[in-house]
């Protein structure tokens, strides 16, 4: 999961540049942010579209945005693998 780990870096190093301590710690908790909103949306896609597919086809056809691919995946597996068993 390259992508939240290089998202809460830059933002984490610019908040700093831009505002000391105080701006590293807001620039980290919004690459935190964007990063629950991300899976939060997987999330949600799997739940609302994905069970209308079959698994093969929703693990295939999921958004994933760049560098958040793996996160994505393991988020649609976690959802429709509870929606089979439940």
């Amino acid at each position: 999961m390259i992508g939240p780990l290089v998202l809460f870096v830059a933002l984490t190093v610019a908040g700093a540049l831009s505002g000391g301590w105080a701006g590293a710690v807001v620039g980290g908790t919004v690459a935190v942010l964007v990063t629950l909103a991300v899976a939060a949306m997987a999330a949600s896609w799997a739940d609302r579209i994905g069970r209308l597919l079959d698994p093969d086809e929703a693990r295939r056809l999921t958004p994933r945005p760049p560098g958040f691919g793996p996160l994505c995946d393991a988020v649609v597996s976690r959802v429709l693998g509870s929606s089979r068993n439940g």
